[in-house]
């Protein structure tokens, strides 16, 4: 089904068997709906005071919930408990609009179990299981409710190996983002790569301020259940490794506002996981509000030798989706190993082969097209640790028939 066809005109409400329901407002599998990318609302349903909003509509495909990002469209809650839709021209075919269905009631002559939750009910379930213990009842250590302030000095109770460098300290900056050598105040982000002088891990480096709502907080583990999941959590993203965690850092932004915007809340977490001569960096993502202060999320190093962005993740209108991004297949977070092996630096013109099995009604005759497709690769080669300035470059064979 594509809606993009359709001569859509005025407000729409949403029927399913003669009940009224509501557009999805969390990621939609793909090919469902009747489609090959189905649409969904972000940023959730107005509430009838609201008035009429306008909100961004994704598209879910390629295990990224806003891979198409359409046409926004206007919504508008009523005073009778239901949603009226202003739908547009979707940006491209095999897009369509979906229809909540899951809060119906159907008369069945089986018994079904009682699993019907609202969309807001959904969405508080399932991201914190992402995250790791935080806060007061975890034995969290908080800094001080300070704008543009810092943990003071961080002893790491086990030595952290990132891309060749061995780091015995850290510190936790208010503003979203670990650095090593000394605090930062920066609520401007470096752009990356920055080329610097530092090893820098930007969760979400922006203009934060804890000093209004929210708290940060950090917490290091070298035994208990945390190690248990941090071990189990990189075997299953790494399947070709064989990995025990030894030592574990969280930190965590929980609820936090931006600055000069005390309404809004952010929720991330920056974790850090060793053992061995091995060491990964993980980056989950809760609810996100989106801003207008400069974003940056990756890491960068020193000089920039390996560096990393999170697609689109620079567009503070877009910031939100990364609670349904991910490089891992699992929604709302990113891993990356970051020990940075000697070998890695040995990658030099080779040529390398790739039997890809696509399904995409992209065109890849168009070059835009196939620099999607190898930007793809690139990542998930840069996830497995090669380094992040390797250059792609397509190669086209002939094929001739027997």
């Amino acid at each position: 089904m594509c809606d993009y066809w359709v001569s859509w005109n005025g407000w729409y409400r949403l029927y399913i068997q003669g009940q009224s329901v509501q557009m999805p407002d969390t990621c939609v599998d793909m090919l469902s709906c009747g489609t090959h990318a189905p649409l969904w609302l972000m940023r959730g349903h107005p509430t009838v005071e609201d008035g009429v909003v306008t909100r961004d509509v994704c598209g879910h495909w390629m295990n990224n919930c806003c891979y198409f990002q359409s046409n926004p469209i206007k919504v508008k809650a009523c005073p009778g408990g239901y949603y009226v839709y202003e739908f547009v021209r979707p940006s491209a075919c095999s897009l369509a609009y979906c229809a909540d269905a899951r809060n119906i009631n159907i008369t069945s002559t089986t018994v079904m179990p009682e699993t019907s939750t609202t969309t807001e009910t959904t969405a508080e379930t399932t991201l914190p299981e992402i995250f790791y213990p935080f806060g007061s009842a975890a034995g969290d250590t908080i800094n001080a409710a300070v704008d543009d302030g810092s943990s003071s000095v961080i002893q790491l109770l086990s030595p952290f190996l990132f891309f060749g460098r061995t780091h015995q300290q850290i510190y936790v900056n208010n503003n979203g983002h670990l650095t090593f050598n000394q605090p930062s105040s920066s609520y401007v982000p470096y752009s990356f790569p920055a080329r610097g002088s530092q090893d820098i891990i930007a969760g979400l480096w922006t203009n934060l301020d804890n000093s209004v709502r929210g708290v940060v907080s950090y917490h290091q583990y070298t035994s208990g259940n945390v190690l248990t999941r941090a071990t189990r959590d990189i075997n299953t993203h790494f399947p070709n490794l064989t990995f025990t965690a030894s030592w574990v850092f969280v930190a965590t932004w929980d609820k936090v506002s931006y600055f000069n915007l005390t309404n809004t809340e952010t929720s991330f977490q920056v974790v850090l996981i060793s053992g061995g001569n091995f060491s990964f960096l993980l980056m989950n993502y809760g609810d996100i509000a989106v801003t207008g202060h400069p974003v940056q999320v990756g890491y960068d190093t020193v000089n920039s030798t390996h560096y990393f962005v999170i697609p689109e993740s620079i567009n503070g209108s877009f910031i939100s989706n990364l609670r349904n991004s991910s490089n891992v297949n699992v929604l709302g977070r990113w891993v990356f190993r970051v020990d940075g092996e000697p070998r890695n630096s040995i990658l030099n013109n080779n040529v390398v082969g790739f039997r890809v099995r696509l399904s995409s009604f992209l065109d890849l005759t168009q070059n835009g097209s196939t620099e999607l497709v190898l930007q793809q690769i690139k990542q998930e080669l840069v996830k497995y640790g090669l380094p992040n300035n390797i250059e792609l470059k397509l190669r086209k064979l002939q094929k001739i028939k027997p």
